[in-house]
C-alpha cells in the first residue's frame, strides 16, 4: 500500500470514527493555555539542491497536544504564515502509537477536525498581542523547523519572552533547532551552518539566550539514517548547530526516547519521546500553576 493511499485510508477512518473516538464525560478544569508552534514550510532542500516534501511528525504534535487539553489547557496553534501547517506523510503510521489503528485514526481526527490546525493564527499577531496570558510553549518536530522556525524572528521574541519568565517551553526531535530563533541574527547563523562555517556560527551565537543550557535533539546518527531513507542529505546537522551555538547536547541511541530538562527548558530526542515530553510538559505547566 502506498503512503498516498494509506494516508487517504486513515484519514477516511478518522472522520468516519469520529464521534467514537472523541472523549466521554465531563470537560476538564481550565488552568490556562499553551501556544504551539508549527512551521509554514513543506519543502527541504538537500546540500546537493533536490528538494523533498516536509512538514510536522504527527505523533509529536498530536500527543503533547491532546496532553495538553486532556489536563485543561487550551492550545492556540501559530505558524510564521498562519497556514495549516503541512503533516509529513512519513509519520502517519501506527509505529508511532503503541501500534494501534485506533490510535493512529484518534490523530488524524484531531489534525483534520481540531479549529486550531485549520485556521492556525500568524505567530506575529499572537506575538504582537501580548504572551503573558500564555503558561507555556512547545514545537513538534519534522525536519520543517530547520527551513523557517530556527531563523523566524517572532519565534525568537516569543522564545526570549518566555525564557525571561522562566516558562515551560518544549521542544520535541527536529524542534529543538528552533531556539536558535532566539538569536541576535539568526538567518546568519544558519547561514553559517549551511555553509559549514560553526566558527562563524558560533560568533553569532554568541548572546544566544541558551548557552550553557543541557538539551538533546535528533541525533546525527538518528539524521544519517534518514538521509539514507529519504536518499539526499540534509543541509547541517542540528547536533553540531546547538552545540556551536553553546547549547550542552546529549543524546541517546537511535530511537531511545530520552528528553532533558534543565530550567524551563524541556527538550525531546526523537518521536518515541513524545509521551514522555508531554507527561514532563503537563507537569512543568501544572507546577507553574501550583507556585503562583
Amino acid at each position: 500500500m502506498t503512503m498516498r493511499i494509506l494516508r487517504n485510508a486513515v484519514l477516511a477512518l478518522s472522520l468516519a470514527s469520529t464521534a467514537a473516538l472523541a472523549n466521554t464525560g465531563s470537560a476538564p478544569e481550565h488552568k490556562g493555555k499553551v501556544l504551539l508552534v508549527a512551521s509554514s514550510t513543506n519543502t527541504l532542500t538537500f546540500k546537493d539542491g533536490r528538494t523533498h516534501p516536509t512538514g510536522y511528525f504527527l505523533g509529536e504534535l498530536v500527543i503533547p497536544a491532546q496532553a495538553f487539553l486532556k489536563a485543561g489547557y487550551d492550545v492556540v496553534i501559530a505558524t510564521p504564515d498562519g497556514n495549516t501547517p503541512a503533516l509529513d506523510a512519513n509519520s502517519i503510521t501506527t509505529e508511532h502509537f503503541e501500534g494501534s489503528e485506533a490510535k493512529l485514526a484518534d490523530a488524524m481526527r484531531f489534525v483534520t477536525t481540531y479549529p486550531g490546525m485549520q485556521k492556525p493564527q500568524t505567530l506575529h499577531t499572537v506575538v504582537q498581542g501580548g504572551l503573558k496570558d500564555f503558561d507555556g510553549i512547545y514545537l513538534p518536530g519534522g525536519h520543517a523547523p530547520m527551513v523557517d522556525l530556527m531563523q523566524d524572528k517572532d519565534l525568537g521574541t516569543a522564545l526570549r519572552q518566555f525564557h525571561a519568565a522562566g516558562k515551560a517551553t518544549g521542544l520535541l526531535c527536529h524542534g529543538p533547532i528552533a531556539l536558535t530563533s532566539s538569536i541576535n541574527n539568526p538567518s546568519a547563523f544558519r547561514a553559517a551552518m549551511v555553509s559549514g562555517d560553526t566558527r562563524a556560527a558560533a560568533t553569532d551565537a554568541q548572546d544566544w539566550i541558551y548557552k550553557g543550557y543541557k538539551m538533546t535533539v535528533y541525533s546525527t546518527a538518528e539524521e544519517k539514517s534518514v538521509e539514507k531513507f529519504l536518499g539526499g542529505n540534509i543541509q547541517f546537522y542540528m547536533e553540531d548547530a546547538l552545540t556551536a551555538a553553546g547549547g550542552l547536547v546529549q543524546v541517546r541511541a537511535p530511537g531511545t526516547a530520552f528528553i532533558v530538562e534543565d530550567r524551563e527548558l524541556i527538550t525531546g530526542q526523537n518521536p518515541d519521546s513524545a509521551h514522555m515530553i508531554a507527561d514532563a510538559m503537563v507537569k512543568k505547566l501544572n507546577a507553574q500553576k501550583a507556585a503562583r
